[in-house]
């Protein structure tokens, strides 16, 4: 309710601020027909709380801000198994009560899936991404270079290479991603690596 001015100063009148009805307020009389009016109020919108979620984002003046809140249940899945992978934990991890419950409490709408289930969407996201990545070397617009590292672990005395390709995209900026990291089978000569090399862009 928005208070008005009367010409009247004995006179005290409101305006519904949705349907813009006027109402008399004068404080000898009561307020449960302004109480009454605006429960009933045709073009009242009624938020539902739920629909919003804060955000990490700031907004202008700094604070944290408000959007629209929608559950993507794929987007949920992939969360999954972007924990499970960059976590290295066991698929078994999604049966384990404590994180069904952890689940639970973040979004109602999450499904519990099981551990079979978890392993072919780490599969099915992988082979989305290497895909993705294949279409984004085949966009780039000029020369693309590919990069080696190479480096011993001290545990199991093994052999690593890491391959990682670099490319200006088309709005100028610099990208890389990695696309192959294995394990290196002796001899570690140079023949090798270029068939390594050559491994990664068959694939």
């Amino acid at each position: 309710m928005t208070k008005l001015e009367c010409k009247n100063k004995n006179e005290l009148k409101v305006q519904c601020n949705h349907c813009k009805s006027i109402f008399s307020a004068k404080s000898s009389s009561r307020t449960s027909h302004l109480r009454r009016h605006l429960n009933n109020c045709l073009k009242k919108v009624n938020k539902d709380i739920t629909q919003y979620t804060m955000t990490t984002q700031q907004s202008l003046r700094g604070g944290p801000s408000i959007k629209n809140y929608k559950f993507d249940a794929d987007e949920c899945r992939r969360a999954v198994s972007t924990f499970l992978m960059c976590g290295k934990h066991s698929f078994r991890t999604v049966e384990e009560p404590r994180f069904r419950y952890m689940m639970r409490i973040a979004s109602s709408n999450c499904k519990n899936i099981s551990r079979y289930t978890a392993a072919r969407d780490v599969l099915m996201y992988y082979a989305k991404e290497r895909d993705h990545v294949k279409e984004e070397l085949v966009k780039a617009p000029g020369l693309i270079c590919l990069t080696s590292d190479n480096w011993n672990s001290e545990h199991t005395n093994d052999e690593y290479i890491c391959i990682t390709a670099h490319w200006v995209d088309k709005d100028w900026k610099l990208q890389k991603v990695i696309i192959r990291f294995r394990v290196l089978f002796p001899p570690y000569d140079g023949l090798n690596i270029v068939d390594e090399f050559v491994l990664s862009l068959s694939q």
